[in-house]
This record gives structure tokens, C-alpha cells and sequence, in this order.
């Protein structure tokens, strides 16, 4: 593979990424916060994200298989726990879930 290939399919990439944004960005306007459109995205939205993490969890791929099935459901126990016990706080929430996921995976 060249290494202009590569440059142009980030270039290409870049493009529809970026078009996609500006499109968002000036059709934003004439959406309402409330909105029946604005909920169904924000549905969409948390579906996908959920059935990523059920993916990582139940069907993972490289170096997370060398880790077992209940460090991955207890981690991503604890990671809702702590979510949903401090207020929603992403980051506490993921840097807990990771520091438990390293010490379950030394341990076990």
C-alpha cells in the first residue's frame, strides 16, 4: 500500500467527516432542544452506545478475550454503580471501572 493512498483516504475521510459536521452545525438551528426529532437522535444515540459496550463485554476482540467473561460484567457493574451514585460523573465513573478492571485482571 502507498503512502498516498493513505493520505488520500484520510483526506477522503476528512471530508465526509467534516461535511457531516458543517451540515449539523446549520441545521442545529432550526432544531428545538424538546423536539420529537431531537429525542429520537439522542435515543439513537445511547442505543448505539449501548450495543458497543454489550459488544465489548460479550463478544470482545484482541487482547481483551484474555480477559474473563465476569472481570468484563463486574467492571461494567461498577462502572454503573458509580455513574449513577455521583451524580453522573463520567470520569470518576470510567477511571474506576479501569483501575478495577486492571486489579481483577492481575488477581484472577
Amino acid at each position: 500500500m502507498s503512502s498516498q493512498f493513505i493520505y488520500l483516504s484520510i483526506l477522503v475521510a476528512s471530508v465526509g467527516t467534516y461535511f457531516c459536521r458543517a451540515f449539523g452545525m446549520f441545521s442545529a438551528k432550526n432544531i428545538k432542544v424538546d423536539s420529537p426529532i431531537f429525542h429520537w437522535i439522542r435515543c439513537v444515540s445511547m442505543a448505539v452506545i449501548a450495543a458497543v459496550i454489550a459488544r465489548i463485554v460479550f463478544f470482545p476482540v484482541g487482547i481483551l478475550t484474555e480477559s474473563t467473561m465476569l472481570v468484563r460484567i463486574v467492571c461494567t457493574l461498577i462502572l454503573l454503580v458509580v455513574y449513577f451514585l455521583f451524580k453522573k460523573n463520567v470520569i470518576l465513573a470510567v477511571s474506576s471501572s479501569t483501575i478495577c478492571f486492571v486489579i481483577l485482571n492481575h488477581v484472577l
